[in-house]
């Protein structure tokens, strides 16, 4: 979108909006705006909900559910404009009998159109009044678009949590949709900024990685969201990668920090770089396309399930005289949207002096770092070594880990993450016999999770060779 309008220069934050165009007055007064270059409105259909319900597509966002001006006089004045238009859809009546305007009209329209709708449920947000699959259909129709999908939040008005964000489940579901339907239209997610906390920096980082998207920032006027969350999504990602669709009391503030959002952050608040997952160094495949596995693998994260899913170093390593391997890195576990009974069993295995071929018959070295807390190696047919359980159950599902190869031992140290006021390392060491043929003792590190019920989030993964 942003490349459209040569006045932003590359920079999403310089797109500028016109809110709520759903009268005749508003319409009229943004066509004549020359700042104004997007043109947001709402559609629902004449008496939605109501029993005068008509199948025609109105400019109304609820509770109102009647309108001066129907979507078709709409799109017919907005067409003799140069500027660009995203549609929210509040409803699926509304977007079926809104596709069938807008279709035969697409190719008259020479700017960017998008089309929105919140299609999954949010931090505490209620079930979407689209269907997903509907409307998904419908997008697939009209590739010239850009889709803008969305997550359900807290009702405007409503006092958001502080404590409520978004999180690593909402956007690998939004993935997942998306991957089911191939689409190849851009890609634009649009998210609540009171919900962008730092914690949410990595996940969609990682989703706009994954589909080639950009993120459209968004506030309620009664959200009173703090300049801090703005700067860090603007410190994160390229200029022309985030769009802010912002009150304007909110972008007066937001405006003069836009050049050097550190400026306005301290340096705590940047906190810890997220290690960038070189692709010279690592590669996701899946080696059974009939299994359910499936990876995705970004600049910074690895997503991983399943059995078949593999995540493996590029190069083979061999330890010298004396030498030893470090592997280090966090993992978090996140629940599949299929229900799924997680037991103890499951976890993230990593595997040293083993081959692809090798992973079923229990060669090789592995180690295990279980969803509850369980720590384990396991060398060349022996039997399995675990440490008693060191978290309190499934909820605790973050833990760094660090596992130490030198000749003769391997150690491997987890550390829960989401207590901040405790930590319970766990290090367990075996000894097996590494005085083997050079083919055999060159080995890549492949990693994998253990079921397909459970998505592995790696990041951080870090590989020094001494």
């Amino acid at each position: 979108m942003v490349e459209h309008f040569a006045q932003a220069d590359g920079d999403g934050s310089r797109i500028t909006w016109a809110h709520a165009v759903n009268s005749r007055q508003k319409l009229d007064e943004a066509l004549h705006d020359s700042s104004v270059m997007m043109l947001e409105a709402d559609l629902l259909v004449r008496g939605q909900g109501t029993p005068k319900e008509e199948p025609v597509p109105i400019m109304a966002h609820p509770p109102d559910v009647d309108s001066d001006i129907t979507f078709e006089e709409w799109l017919a004045l907005v067409k003799m404009s140069q500027k660009g238009i995203k549609l929210d859809f509040k409803s699926t009546e509304a977007a079926v009998t809104a596709f069938e305007i807008l279709k035969p009209q697409i190719s008259a329209l020479h700017v960017p159109v998008l089309l929105n709708a919140d299609i999954l449920e949010g931090p505490d947000g209620r079930k979407p009044t689209v269907n997903t699959e509907t409307f998904l259909g419908l997008c697939n129709t009209i590739p010239e678009s850009t889709l803008s999908l969305g997550w359900t939040t807290s009702p405007k008005g409503k006092v958001v949590s502080p404590e409520l964000a978004y999180s690593w489940e909402n956007v690998i579901n939004m993935c997942e949709v998306i991957k089911r339907f191939n689409f190849k239209q851009q890609m634009t997610y649009p998210v609540r900024a009171i919900l962008m906390k730092a914690s949410t920096l990595a996940p969609f980082k990682w989703l706009c990685d994954i589909t080639c998207g950009t993120l459209t920032v968004w506030s309620a006027d009664s959200d009173g969201v703090p300049l801090t969350q703005l700067l860090l999504v603007r410190n994160k990602f390229p200029k022309s990668h985030v769009y802010f669709d912002l009150p304007d009391t909110v972008e007066k503030d937001f405006d003069p920090f836009k050049d050097d959002p550190t400026s306005g952050l301290e340096g705590n608040t940047l906190g810890s770089c997220t290690k960038v997952l070189h692709e010279a160094d690592w590669k996701g495949f899946v080696d059974d396309a009939g299994d359910d596995s499936r990876i995705y693998l970004g600049t910074e994260t690895a997503v991983l399930s399943g059995r078949h899913a593999l995540l493996m170093s590029r190069n083979p390593m061999n330890i010298s005289d004396g030498g030893e391997i470090n592997i280090s890195g966090q993992v978090q576990f996140v629940n599949s949207p299929k229900v799924c009974d997680l037991k103890t069993n499951k976890g993230l295995e990593i595997y040293l002096h083993a081959t692809i071929a090798d992973l079923e018959h229990s060669s090789g070295v592995r180690c295990f770092i279980g969803v509850d807390g369980t720590a384990s190696i396991r060398s060349s047919g022996s039997d399995e070594k675990e440490t008693e359980k060191t978290a309190s159950g499934p909820k605790s599902r973050i833990y760094a880990f660090h596992i130490t190869h030198t000749d003769d031992t391997v150690s491997l140290k987890i550390t829960e993450q989401e207590s901040s006021d405790r930590e319970i390392p766990v290090c367990i060491s075996t000894e097996f016999n590494c005085k083997r043929p050079a083919s055999v003792c060159a080995h890549c590190v492949i990693m994998r999770m253990n079921t397909a019920n459970l998505f592995g989030v790696i990041q951080d993964l870090d590989l020094l060779v001494h």
